[in-house]
């Protein structure tokens, strides 16, 4: 693999199911390092996704690879460099923590395996815990049992399914922590979420997936802005004079601008280019800025399109 080569790669990749189609040809390329989120409602094709690249199951047409390995032709390969964390852990419930970690180890032939799940129990937040059964811990817990099996080996790949499925804020919040420092450590994460706002906070690139159809692929940003348009809602100090209101409705890339009291909704052509030009100009015209945010999120550009894709489905079988 060279280093320029993605961690992942999907060409044309799609899966059936006797005549049920899960997944239509797909290509997709994940960067080394990179976080990556499949997105779409149940029976999307998301899971589907993270089975064919887990070798659990193959792909009707197309293939794939991880780290250059194939998927079908190089099974064993893509096993040993991947970190599975699957949506239901499966875990040894009358086991310790560390039998169920000591068996997954010894399948990978860790070497000095006490001090690889000494290393992932303290990575996790489980060092203390090692010898409690897993039955006898919470969903939380279990989560973190699990995240430490996909990660006892130290791959390089993370294959993420829901990995904060039914766990509370807080939970929740520390397995975003864990998975953005294996990020700083090298990995490539791939995860399927249903948590939207999860996906806007770590994910570099999402992909959005409807009837095992491929929508929407870019940052979080990207689709903010071609499904919700570029609007930037800008708070300030105090009220704008006309000045400085008729400096920013002149500013190039500025569409339109709504003067709310001490701020403004300000519609843009394209929020990464002229979000710089419009701050500049709030600046030099004398304003002080107090907050610069893009209106809508990740969550609301999704619903827009998948209101527009039922929307389109519905007129064409009128």
């Amino acid at each position: 693999m060279t280093p320029s080569a993605p961690a992942i790669e999907l060409r044309s990749t799609g899966r059936n199911f006797g005549t049920r189609v899960a997944l239509q040809p797909l290509d997709l390329a994940v960067a080394p390092g990179e976080v990556f989120g499949l997105l779409g409602p149940n029976g999307s094709g998301k899971t589907t996704t993270l089975r064919i690249l887990a070798t659990l199951i193959r792909p009707t047409i197309g293939s794939a690879s991880v780290l250059g390995h194939d998927v079908v032709a190089e099974a064993m390969e893509v096993r040993r460099v991947i970190g599975v964390m699957p949506e239901k852990p499966s875990l040894y419930e009358r086991l310790t923590i560390r039998d169920n970690l000591s068996f997954w180890a010894d399948a990978h032939a860790v070497p000095r395996v006490d001090d690889a799940i000494a290393r992932a129990l303290e990575f996790v937040g489980l060092g203390g815990r090692a010898n409690e059964r897993v039955g006898e811990l919470s969903k939380g817990w279990r989560q973190r049992v699990s995240l430490a099996r996909a990660i006892v080996h130290q791959p390089k790949v993370l294959l993420l399914d829901e990995p904060s499925s039914g766990l509370d804020p807080s939970a929740a919040t520390a397995m975003e922590r864990m998975i953005r420092e294996l990020v700083a450590g090298g990995s490539t994460v791939l995860m399927n979420t249903h948590r939207l706002a999860e996906a806007e906070r770590l994910c570099d690139r999402v992909a959005i997936l409807r009837h095992g159809t491929l929508l929407e692929l870019g940052t979080p940003r990207q689709l903010r802005n071609r499904l919700l348009g570029g609007v930037v809602r800008v708070e300030l100090a105090a009220p704008p004079d006309t000045r400085l209101q008729h400096a920013v409705e002149s500013l190039p890339g500025v569409a339109g601008v709504d003067w709310t009291g001490n701020g403004l909704l300000c519609r843009v052509e394209d929020a990464g280019r002229d979000t710089p030009r419009l701050v500049s100009g709030l600046v030099g015209g004398g304003a002080q800025i107090l907050s610069v945010v893009q209106a809508g999120d990740l969550e609301e550009a999704y619903l827009e399109l998948m209101a527009r894709t039922e929307t389109a489905v519905l007129e064409a079988a009128a």
